[in-house]
């Protein structure tokens, strides 16, 4: 891949500097059919890479098989909470199902990725800390394969497991090397604490036995208090949802919007389609050219892996390069050259007629209210008819690892990244600039549900490809409806915090 990347960017390269040099309407042209060229190639190649297509990416299905063993402690600690089960009952049948519904998902994912270690080792731990006989020559055997490894400490790690789940102990052994071994590897969460468990447990170090088994009791417990407030705030929010769609369906005009905005009316859009294409071709270039490049470097430089604040200043800088200069793009080829300014070019407005700000926000709210169910809907449907396995947006991966941390700053930087930064390019695109222009020509029904298979297609997330789209739809409607495109960004940005809000309560340390 990276050798086609080079050859494009040579080819990017000669064609704009042919096209600085003649001025020539032609050479423009010329740059244009290079430019989406390159962004169709390289769609095709990324969305068939592997074919991972419609495919969760293994390490998620990895922090999936995580969440079912979260939610199995959980029950075990609610249970013994309430003493609706005896003392002698640890392995109940409950606990159980989630380790082998967790041990399906790791194999599945061990097959998709059959030469990651850190999946293997998982659901070796798995494996043994089930409980069940027939589980036990298959960790071992897994263990072996780490032990096996040329790396250090993969080596160290896949012994360590060994020695404590074959019954051999820590004899020889000092318990702060091997300690070390598994949270050397294994970050903070389920997996950590099993092991760490098993080797307390053999080794005869009660106190730290005691004192794990109670901070896992105690974050079981927080667990089911966090379950039961989201589930609360989602009842709450669904139900305002459904006020506020019947309360659009008794109350929205036959035709929604204003014939202002279509055809030659005063307020459409005085750039073509043309000017579109252009705009959204040159913002795909960029985001492919310098995601591509900035993912190598991060990998190289192994920021990814340098702690969550590190982490999260890298996602936050690879956002802006990639996708602040669609804003630029929208300005420089589409409004400056008709003298609009970009607040009105995408109807930046914090007050439209007698509706202020505060009108246009609790818009935006109801707005992420009605997304709520309409998305679970919308998930629900995608599993049940096309299959799909969930969302394998990579950035998953960085959210989680700042969740596992409780590290303040990456949080509150990731919180902006995704609650501020991505909605005002996003909504700035596809609402503000690619609506309305297709608004222009389409009507809304149409130019609704053409750009949000737009927004979501770009997404390049096939397993989340209908939800995107009906959160795309909702951004599209609360922007017709106000003509503004506050509410939009102000609900694309609670989904997004709120997603990520999930992800801390869940997963957090």
């Amino acid at each position: 891949m990276s050798s086609i990347l080079i050859a494009w960017l040579a080819v990017l390269g000669a064609s704009g500097l042919y096209w600085a040099l003649s001025r020539k309407d032609l050479a423009r042209r010329l740059f244009i059919v290079v430019v989406s060229l390159f962004v169709g190639t390289s769609l095709v190649v990324s969305t068939f890479k592997e074919g991972r297509f419609g495919r969760s990416e293994p390490v998620l299905e990895a922090d999936k098989a995580e969440m079912l063993l979260r939610f199995g402690t959980s029950m075990k600690v609610l249970e013994t909470s309430f003493k609706s089960i005896s003392s002698t009952s640890s392995g109940n049948w409950r606990d159980k199902d989630f380790h082998d519904e967790a041990s399906g998902v790791l194999e599945e994912a061990i097959r998709k990725s059959p030469d990651s270690t850190a999946l293997k080792v998982k659901l070796a731990i798995v494996l043994a800390d089930s409980g069940k006989e027939d589980r036990k020559a298959p960790a071992i055997q897994l263990m072996k394969e780490v032990a096996a490894r040329k790396s250090g400490k993969e080596s160290a790690l896949g012994r360590t497991l060994l020695d404590i789940y074959t019954g051999k102990g820590v004899v020889g052994e000092d318990l702060t090397t091997l300690q070390r071994n598994i949270t050397g590897f294994l970050p903070q969460g389920w997996y950590r604490d099993a092991a760490l468990m098993r080797l307390y447990k053999v080794s005869g170090d009660v106190v730290k036995y005691d004192r794990l088994v109670e901070d896992i009791t105690d974050r079981g417990g927080k667990l089911w208090l966090h379950m039961l407030t989201v589930m609360l705030v989602g009842l709450g929010a669904a139900l305002i949802g459904g006020i506020t769609v019947l309360v659009q369906l008794f109350t929205m005009p036959r035709k929604i919007g204003r014939s202002e905005d279509e055809g030659d009316g005063p307020e459409a859009v005085p750039w073509d389609l043309k000017t579109v294409y252009v705009v959204l071709v040159f913002w795909l270039a960029t985001q492919i050219l310098v995601g591509g490049l900035a993912q190598s470097l991060v990998k190289s430089l192994g920021l990814l892996t340098s702690g969550a604040l590190t982490a999260a200043l890298a996602t936050a800088l690879i956002y802006i390069v990639s996708n602040g200069p669609g804003i630029l793009y929208i300005y420089l080829i589409a409004l400056k050259p008709r003298g609009i300014t970009l607040f009105d070019g995408l109807r930046l407005h914090k007050k439209v007629g007698s509706v202020g700000p505060v009108r246009l926000v609790l818009c935006g709210m109801a707005t992420w209210c009605v997304a709520i169910p309409a998305v679970m809907l919308a998930y629900l449907l995608a599993a049940k008819v096309l299959g799909a396995q969930g969302s394998s947006n990579p950035i998953i991966a960085l959210v989680l690892e700042a969740a596992r941390s409780s590290n303040y700053a990456a949080t509150i930087l990731f919180y902006l990244t995704l609650g501020v930064l991505a909605p005002l390019c996003e909504e700035s695109l596809f609402r503000g600039f690619l609506y309305r222009s297709l608004r222009k020509r389409l009507g809304v029904g149409t130019a609704l549900i053409v750009s949000a298979a737009l927004f979501s297609v770009v997404h390049m997330d096939v397993g989340a490809l209908v939800p995107l789209m009906v959160l795309g739809w909702l951004f599209g409607f609360v922007f017709e409806r106000t003509r503004s495109l506050l509410p939009a960004m102000v609900a694309h940005g609670m989904w997004n915090s709120g997603t990520f809000t999930l992800v801390i309560l869940i997963f957090g340390s």
